[in-house]
């Protein structure tokens, strides 16, 4: 007993506090959508991981999860993957998933058809392989179901079966009644019986031992059988095992056992039951109760969790130091002294074995920045916020009071002294009799000196990030900077560096890795160096020599590193995948260590990493087409995954899902694709696993995928081939369509031209004889205008000679006026009546009259006869009037001719217009020619 408890407290406190451990992928169920529990975790032949989940089958290919909902609605407990069929155990349910021609998983369920022969309330809680044979275990039957020619039978043992195991093709069956049995030729034969006074309730699971077996229990530990006798296994972690409850165990391929608690993580065995680890909650795991553990094809261990799934990289080259609680804070140096490993972080320095994975101790007096480590003359020293600390062990001992030390050169041709670079400016540390002591501050430089070099024992060079980069030199006494340089021509910012390497000042940045020319004090590019330096995944110039001569470099997806090749001057550029923000380090605050071999650690913010490089694989990899989803308008579905797909023109995106089926936290997996005869160059690389293309025009396409994990590109190239329809108007039936129409057009067209020039000659006949028509009127016209000029010119001689006549009639009177006033006037001649009674019937002669109506009736046929149609009550003397007005004589001319004087003419003129009935803005002549 005493024994026992001096391991338990050895060995508890180990497991409490040991923090290296695996990279862990860890997926909650806010990533994976579904319910928090988990059962049961299995992988196919395409390295595909599926889960049994309280609420359906969970499916990761790599790069997205994907949730088919349990069969009846109930949780899902038991689970194995079997080349592509996936079988599943649910309650009173049991059966099989496919994936169908459009990559999604269809389930089939056997116990459908022996529904009625099920027990009351069975629940299916394990399935195993044997041959061609799939065995579900219930705690009251055992179902066989032959995939070759899928029947189903099953052994009855009610409430006796509580687990069933498959070794080596070997069924194992572990019963209610302590016995150990073995399925051979379909009977149960018994292996050996666990004694009552062992205590054992549960055999979680059996291992293969050589020619033994190794029982596994949930709470007495191991136990061994062999030659069929049952025996305690004693291994030291048996006591501890006891003090947990184990509810999954599992042995790995290296032998050793992972195994799975109710309240504690996970517990880690060597193949001697040795204790190695335990990782849970406080060190990285996402839950402490582990329902199922499982090793897939490359080795990671899958934990179902009472709350989430975790994937543990146990084969990983990589193993984390996670400092949750803050204790020991962020790393920003490292180093090996004396067989302890020490790590400076921004709590203070602390200690820890090197050969033995134990918790870090805090050195004694450190608490506080610590910047650096530097090991001279078999001493270590230790650059503090503080100032500077010789260490010893777990002690530490001030040895400088100067404020923030940034880091320590030797000085050429001084062996007992260390150039010191602080927050301000630099000093000299000096050895005598074997101790360190403070000996000055250097004066004539007081900027911050955090990456310096000595070059000789005069020389030094300073790089200030924002400032640029210094030359200084030391004078004769060490005692000051003589003479300080600033080279403005270097490029300066955030970030940049400076390493003397190989005999060799290096100065880095955005831009590349740049080498001092000695001659012209010139910084040159290294173009060698300078692919250490990746411009567009650039996050810091600061450049880490370890003391295998290796040159390092950080970005912000790889580690890079320069190494001498066996050919002098030749370097060979690797580069670890380890991303960035994984690392979480503060920019130039990037730190790792050579710790022995190839083993190496890197500070991050929360704790360090390990990094075995012989470990780093470079295992080829796959990649698959998992889905194609196409959407149309509103409406959304798969297409087949066949070799040749077929699209309708109208599909608005075709967006195609692909994965790499790689579980590892520090491997991130880029994608690129390109689709033939519509890119000509493929993609840039892209972390989503999907290539959507939208209103692709018609034709044919094939479209290529790959995908690359660090600088590795996968062994295969996913090729899909697929054509997009011709729109409708563009389809043969509808090209037959166009053909026959124009078939149609054509002959309708010739038609149509036919009777079109018929119409054309029978119009120009017509248009012809229309012509001659036109000619025939015309010819009688210009002959009726002939006949018409010649009555105008009769009309007018006709006018001429009324007019002629008028006047003639009008001089005539007034002659005759004048006649018959001369005789008045001279008495004196007798007899003049008669002579006035001549001259008075000459001006009163109707004869005049009838002449002037004669010759105008002539000239203005019909006048006089419309006039008095449209006036009935005009006299004879009216119709007189109106002829002279017509003839547009005036009063003076027209009282002549009626004998009448011009007075009496206007009273004829408005007695007519009263007549007439005419308005009095109507002029009288005016009117008299418009009838």
């Amino acid at each position: 007993m005493k024994v026992f408890k001096l391991l338990l407290i050895l060995l508890i406190p180990c497991a409490l506090f040991c923090q290296e451990t695996p990279p862990i992928l860890k997926f909650s169920s806010n990533t994976y959508q579904a319910e928090n529990q988990n059962w049961a975790v299995s992988q196919n032949s395409d390295n595909f991981i599926f889960v049994a989940n309280n609420e359906g089958l969970l499916e990761f290919n790599g790069a997205n999860w994907t949730l088919y909902p349990s069969p009846n609605q109930t949780i899902i407990r038991s689970l194995l993957a079997v080349k592509d069929l996936i079988f599943t155990g649910a309650y009173m349910e049991f059966g099989f998933w496919k994936r169908n021609k459009r990559g999604l998983l269809e389930y089939t369920s056997l116990s459908k058809n022996i529904k009625s022969e099920l027990l009351e309330d069975e629940n299916i809680w394990n399935i195993k392989s044997y041959d061609s044979w799939i065995i579900f275990q219930s705690y009251d039957r055992l179902y066989f179901y032959n995939t070759d020619n899928e029947e189903l039978n099953y052994f009855t043992d009610k409430g006796n079966y509580y687990r069933i195991f498959e070794i080596n093709n070997v069924i194992y069956i572990h019963k209610h009644d302590g016995k150990i049995y073995r399925l051979e030729t379909g009977k149960e034969e018994e292996v050996a019986t666990i004694p009552e006074q062992f205590g054992v309730k549960f055999v979680l699971n059996i291992f293969d031992n050589g020619d033994e077996l190794i029982l596994l229990t949930r709470n007495k530990g191991f136990f061994k059988i062999k030659n069929g006798i049952l025996t305690k296994w004693n291994v030291v972690a048996n006591d501890i095992l006891k003090e947990y409850q184990i509810y999954s165990g599992i042995q790995l391929l290296d032998k050793t056992f992972m195994l799975g608690t109710i309240s504690a993580g996970i517990i880690h065995l060597s193949p001697e039951g040795n204790f190695l680890n335990t990782i849970n909650q406080s060190n990285g795991l996402s839950n402490n109760t582990i329902l199922n553990l499982f090793e897939d094809a490359t080795g990671n261990v899958w934990a179902a969790l009472d709350n989430g799934i975790d994937c543990l990289n146990m084969q990983s080259f990589i193993r984390e130091y996670n400092d949750n609680g803050g204790t020991v804070g962020t790393t920003y140096s490292s180093i090996i002294y004396e067989g302890t490993l020490y790590v400076g972080t921004n709590q203070g320095l602390f200690y820890k074995s090197a050969q033995v994975n134990e918790p870090l101790k805090l050195v004694a007096g450190t608490k506080g920045q610590v910047w650096s480590l530097f090991i001279y003359d078999n001493d270590l020293l230790c650059g503090h916020t503080s100032g500077t600390f010789l260490i010893r062990g777990d002690q530490s001992e001030q040895i400088s009071d100067i404020a923030g030390t940034w880091n320590f050169r030797v000085l050429p041709n001084h062996p007992n002294v260390l150039l010191q670079g602080h927050y301000s400016g630099m000093s000299l540390l000096e050895k005598t009799n074997q101790k360190w002591k403070l000996k000055y501050k250097i004066k004539g430089f007081e900027n911050s000196a955090r990456f310096f070099e000595v070059l000789n024992d005069s020389e030094v060079w300073v790089n200030h990030e924002y400032k640029g980069v210094y030359k200084l030199q030391l004078d004769e006494e060490l005692t000051e900077f003589s003479k300080v340089v600033l080279f403005t021509d270097v490029p300066k910012g955030k970030g940049s560096g400076i390493l003397k390497y190989d005999n060799k000042l290096l100065y880095s940045y955005q831009k590349g890795v740049y080498k001092l020319d000695l001659k012209t004090e010139k910084f040159v590019k290294d173009t060698a160096l300078s692919k250490l330096i990746n411009s567009e995944d650039y996050i810091s110039g600061k450049l880490v020599k370890d003391n295998k001569q290796r040159l390092w470099s950080f970005n912000k997806s790889n580690i890079y590193y320069a190494e001498k090749g066996p050919i002098p001057g030749n370097l060979s550029i690797k580069s670890i995948p380890i991303q960035n923000y994984l690392r979480k380090t503060t920019v130039s605050f990037e730190n790792i260590t050579h710790l022995k071999d190839n083993l190496y650690i890197i500070g991050k913010t929360n704790g360090y990493i390990l990094v075995d490089l012989d470990k780093l694989s470079r295992s080829s990899h796959q990649i698959y087409l998992n889905k194609i989803r196409v959407t149309r308008k509103d409406s959304l579905y798969n297409a087949l995954l066949k070799d040749k797909g077929i699209f309708k023109y109208n599909q608005d995106i075709i967006q195609f899902g692909f994965s790499t089926p790689r579980y590892n936290k520090y491997e991130f997996i880029n994608y690129q694709y390109k689709l033939d005869d519509y890119q000509e160059a493929w993609s840039d690389w892209n972390t989503l696993p999907v290539a959507n293309f939208e209103n692709l025009p018609f034709g044919k396409y094939t479209l290529n995928v790959r995908s690359k994990i660090g600088d590795q590109i996968s062994s295969n190239i996913v090729q899909y081939t697929f054509e997009v329809d011709r729109p409708y108007y563009l389809s043969n039936v509808a090209i037959l369509g166009y053909l026959l129409l124009l078939v149609i057009f054509g002959f309708v067209t010739h038609r149509l031209y036919k009777s079109y020039y018929k119409r054309q000659h029978l119009e120009l006949i017509k248009q012809n004889q229309k012509q001659l028509e036109i000619n025939r009127i015309s010819n009688e016209q210009e002959l009726i205008r002939l006949k018409n000029e010649k009555l105008n010119q009769e009309i007018e001689s006709k006018n001429r000679e009324l007019a002629i006549s008028t006047m003639s009639i009008v001089k005539r009177n007034e002659v005759l006026r004048k006649i018959k006033k001369e005789l008045k006037s001279n008495v004196g001649i007798s007899n003049n009546n008669s002579v006035f009674k001549l001259i008075d019937k000459n001006l009163e002669s109707t004869k005049d009259w009838n002449l002037f109506k004669d010759a105008f009736n002539s000239a203005d046929k019909d006048f006089l006869k419309r006039a008095k149609s449209l006036y009935p009550n005009l006299t004879h003397n009216d119709l007189k009037f109106c002829a002279y007005l017509r003839l547009n004589l005036s009063s003076k001319e027209i009282a002549p001719l009626l004998n009448i004087s011009v007075k009496s003419v206007e009273v004829r003129r408005y007695r007519l217009r009263k007549k007439m009935k005419l308005k009095h803005n109507v002029n009288l002549t005016d009117h008299i020619l418009t009838i």
